[in-house]
């Protein structure tokens, strides 16, 4: 596959490959799939560009899945980080840090959502949400989503179809239904003749299968890992009517949506409708491992989530997770990059839309702001997706001509810095295309193996 003069990969990754080799004398098993099909190391990172050992450079579009929302080595927040460790690190008390956080969180945070408590990983915090509806309600019965990802923690992974596997039987009270997935609607309806079949599916399920006890639905506005899958308007209004249906509250998982990834502060906003518990994570803090629960006063105020240490955790609130989030909203508020997330979105999803039709392998491209999905499949009548062979295939020839992406099931996934630099933005897309329509369909490319540097 032709790479760009610039980006991409060539000649025989030496340093990378013994470096790799002695990483995996001592790391334990279960990495990301990316992870073990490159065996990319990271020599040096700055915006959207990474090196690696053997001086080759590539466009960073995977963006740790979301969490590279201002690009690596910011410089303004590696001054703030650096000064932050000259200062104080560890331990939860009042700080200068969570002062400036609350104070930057409580212009960016939207009306009516004014409480915020601080976690270290995505799942952690959704077990805290789960905790606080249950206390809110005083019910525990959660419905949940088909393709949707919340974590692999025992609570959050039974909300998780597809990452459950001989792990044993879930805990009780949790349902599920079909998200609004129009390009695989299991009603074979089309939107918006289907008048939200797939709502009225999702109110049956709790009506057949719930003991009377629902504390929650749980949903996100864009589904990540099943490869960026956009609703059409007015599912979540129509979910949070289920809610109320049942005086349940409605949770919204931001944790890959938030904080100026499709285009607004959150992606509930693009439809106004009003959740009561909201999780986040990854862009929050750029890199930095914080995530929250955010709520209002009154929802916080719920026993027994809001007795003391009922909610706490060992590394949330540290003086480095709140600088982090302090310096990060104030990046993304400062050079304005919710609303430039929103028009480089719409350009860069519009030069990729004409894959659907020129590449052999891809199906469907959508997307809501810099959170794209590119879902390639074995045959674009029958939608069959491709195998997981053909998935890496197509991730090794877009890293080796100069491009990074994520994964999910069977799509690419990509997410891209906010601020990354248009011209390079532009330039990835370009490499997207060129190499996704010179893959073959998998009848002809079956037998190809998945790149060079395995």
């Amino acid at each position: 596959m032709a790479r760009s003069p610039r980006w991409g990969l060539s000649g025989p990754p030496q340093e990378t490959h013994r470096h790799w080799a002695e990483e995996q004398e001592v790391i334990g098993p279960g990495l990301q799939a990316v992870m073990l099909w490159s065996r990319f190391v990271v020599a040096e990172a700055h915006g959207a560009v990474l090196s690696d050992l053997d001086g080759n450079e590539v466009l960073d579009l995977q963006g740790a899945g979301g969490v590279n929302s201002i690009g690596h080595a910011e410089p303004t927040i590696v001054a703030a980080m650096t000064a932050q460790l000259r200062t104080w690190t560890a331990g939860a008390f009042g700080s200068q840090a969570r002062l400036d956080m609350t104070r930057v969180l409580r212009d960016f945070l939207p009306d009516g959502l004014d409480r915020i408590q601080l976690y270290s990983g995505g799942a952690e915090a959704v077990e805290a949400a789960l905790r606080l509806a249950k206390s809110v309600t005083g019910k525990y019965e959660v419905l949940s989503f088909w393709g949707g990802f919340h974590g692999k923690t025992l609570g959050s992974l039974a909300m998780t179809a597809g990452a459950r596997k001989d792990l044993g039987p879930l805990p009780g009270g949790f349902m599920s239904a079909p998200y609004a997935n129009c390009y695989r609607c299991p009603f074979k309806l089309r939107y918006p003749g289907c008048g939200f079949a797939c709502v009225d599916h999702a109110r049956e399920v709790v009506k057949q299968q719930s003991t009377g006890a629902l504390a929650a639905i749980v949903v996100e506005p864009v589904q990540g890992r099943s490869g960026n899958v956009v609703p059409p308007p007015g599912y979540l209004t129509a979910l949070a009517s289920v809610a109320d249906e049942f005086d349940a509250l409605l949770i919204v998982d931001e944790m890959m949506t938030g904080f100026g990834r499709t285009g607004a502060p959150f992606a509930f906003q693009h439809e106004g409708v009003e959740p009561d518990i909201v999780t986040v994570g990854k862009g929050m803090g750029a890199g930095y491992p914080v995530t929250g629960v955010i709520a209002s006063a009154e929802t916080m105020d719920s026993a027994p989530f809001s007795d003391p240490s009922a909610s706490s955790s060992s590394f949330g609130a540290f003086p480095m997770a709140c600088r982090a989030v302090e310096t990060t909203v104030s990046v993304i508020e400062r050079d304005g990059l919710v609303e430039r997330a929103e028009r480089l979105g719409k350009d860069m999803l519009a030069a990729l839309a004409p894959l659907a039709e020129e590449a052999p392998l891809v199906g469907d491209v959508r997307g809501a702001g810099l959170a794209i999905g590119i879902e390639l499949v074995e045959d674009k009548e029958s939608r069959r997706p491709v195998s997981t062979a053909v998935v890496r295939q197509a991730f090794m020839a877009l890293l080796e001509a100069g491009v990074l992406v994520m994964t999910g099931g069977n799509a690419l996934r990509l997410y891209p810095p906010l601020n990354i630099d248009e011209t390079q933005a532009h330039e990835a897309v370009d490499i997207i295309r060129r190499t996704l329509a010179g893959l073959p369909g998998p009848a002809a490319g079956a037998e190809q193996t998945a790149g060079g540097r395995l």
